[in-house]
C-alpha cells in the first residue's frame, strides 16, 4: 500500500482544503518546545493574473490536520498574521502563528499588548496563567507540578503577558507559549502532556530513508548547581546544591526561601544536563511527532545514538517530494536529589572563579 500525504485546512470554520490543493506548492509546520510560538507556512502558486489568489483577512484562524490517505491528525489552531507575494513565477506564502499577535474575528486578543499591574506575593503560577488566558480569549493549561508554585511580588511594568511568562519560564525551566488555542505553562523535559499524562513513545529504526547527526558537547555539562536562600528568622544564609563535580554553576540571585532555591537549582541542572547531547533526524513524515514527545532510537542504531531522547523541535514538510519530518532532540530529564549544605561546606562546593 502506498502512502499519499494529506492535509486539511479550515479557516474561520470554513474548509478551504480544496482551494489550497488546487494551487498547492508546500506546507511547513514547525512545532517547538520552550518559548517559540508554533508556526505554519502554506505556499501557493499565483501565476493566473486573471484569477489571483485572494489575500486572506487579517487575523484569520486556521485549523490544521495532516497525515496520509485521509487519516489525519489535528495539529492545532494558528492565526494568520503575514502574507508574502513574490514573482516571477508568482507565489503567495501564508504565515500563521499559534500566538495571536493581533485580534482575531473570533475573539482572541493580541499578545503583544503591554500592561502595567502588580501580582501580589503568594500568587500561584496556575492562577496567573488562568487570568492571562481568560484575558486573551484562550484556555489555560498549566502542568500539575507548577500549578501551585507561589510567586514573589511581581511588578508587570509596560510588559506584555507573554514576556512576563517567558521570564518566569526561564526560572522554572518551563515552556511558556500559546498553542492550539491554549496558553501553556508546562515543565520542560518530562515528556508529559500539560495535564501530567505521559506522552507516547515513538520508536525509530535505522533505514535508508533516515539521516541523522548527533553532537556531544561538554561546554555546558551539568556539573554542580548551587543556590542560596535567606532564613530571616534565624538571620542566616543557607545553600542548596544539585549534581556533582565540575563545572560549578552558582546562581547569582538570592532566593527568599528554600522552596524557591530548590526549584531554581533543579531547573538549571536539568537544562544543562539536556544540553550535553543533541540529535537531529531527517525522516519520513510522522503526523504524531510533536515537541516534548519521547523518541526511542532502537538497537539498530550505533552506540551513542541508540536510546531514549526528547523531541525539542519538529518541522513537518509536505511538498511535491512527499512528506518528511526534521526532528531535533536532546536527552530527557533525569531524577536527582537536592542537597542542603551547612555553611562550613559552602567553600568546598562553591569554588571561586
Amino acid at each position: 500500500m502506498s502512502y499519499a500525504p494529506a492535509f486539511k485546512v479550515v479557516a474561520n470554520d470554513k474548509d478551504i482544503t480544496a482551494a489550497i490543493v488546487e494551487r498547492f506548492v508546500e506546507l511547513r509546520l514547525t512545532d517547538e518546545t520552550g518559548f517559540q510560538s508554533d508556526t505554519l507556512e502554506i505556499t501557493l502558486t499565483d501565476t493566473d493574473e486573471a484569477n489571483p489568489v485572494k489575500i486572506p483577512p487579517r487575523g484569520a484562524e486556521l485549523q490544521l490536520w495532516i497525515g496520509y490517505n485521509g487519516t489525519l491528525v489535528p495539529k492545532g489552531l494558528f492565526v494568520c498574521n503575514e502574507v508574502e507575494i513574490t514573482g516571477w513565477p508568482g507565489k503567495m506564502c501564508l504565515r500563521a502563528n499559534a500566538a495571536p499577535y493581533e485580534g482575531t474575528p473570533k475573539g482572541k486578543l493580541d499578545f503583544q499588548s503591554q500592561k502595567s499591574r502588580s501580582w501580589p506575593a503568594g500568587t500561584k503560577i496556575g492562577a496567573m496563567v488562568a487570568q492571562m488566558a481568560k484575558e486573551h480569549g484562550m484556555t489555560a493549561a498549566t502542568s500539575p507540578e507548577l500549578q501551585s508554585v507561589p510567586l514573589p511580588h511581581i511588578d508587570q511594568s509596560d510588559e506584555s503577558d507573554i514576556n512576563l511568562l517567558i521570564r518566569l519560564a526561564k526560572k522554572y525551566d518551563a515552556i511558556a507559549k500559546p498553542a492550539g488555542g491554549k496558553l501553556i505553562f508546562a515543565k520542560r523535559g518530562n515528556a508529559k502532556t500539560v495535564s501530567g499524562a505521559e506522552l507516547p513513545t515513538i520508536s525509530i529504526s535505522k533505514s535508508g530513508q533516515t539521516r541523522y547527526s548527533m553532537i556531544v558537547s561538554t561546554r555546558d555539562s551539568a556539573g554542580t548547581v548551587v543556590a542560596f536562600y535567606r532564613d530571616n528568622r534565624a538571620a542566616a544564609r543557607h545553600q542548596v546544591s544539585i549534581g556533582t563535580g565540575d563545572p560549578v554553576k552558582r546562581l547569582r540571585m538570592g532566593f527568599k526561601n528554600q522552596a524557591m532555591a530548590i526549584a531554581a537549582v533543579k531547573a538549571e541542572q536539568a537544562k544543562r544536563a539536556r544540553g550535553e547531547f543533541k540529535l537531529t533526524v531527517d525522516m519520513p513524515g510522522r503526523p504524531d511527532m510533536t515537541a516534548e514527545t519521547n523518541l526511542t532510537m532502537d538497537s539498530t542504531w550505533r552506540d551513542g545514538v541508540a536510546g531514549d531522547w526528547l523531541v525539542t523541535r519538529v518541522e513537518h514538510a509536505i511538498d511535491s517530494a512527499g512528506y518528511r519530518c526534521i526532528v531535533d532532540a536532546e536527552k530527557p530529564n533525569s531524577d536527582a536529589d537536592v542537597e542542603e549544605a551547612t555553611d562550613g561546606e559552602i567553600a568546598d562546593v562553591v569554588r571561586p572563579k
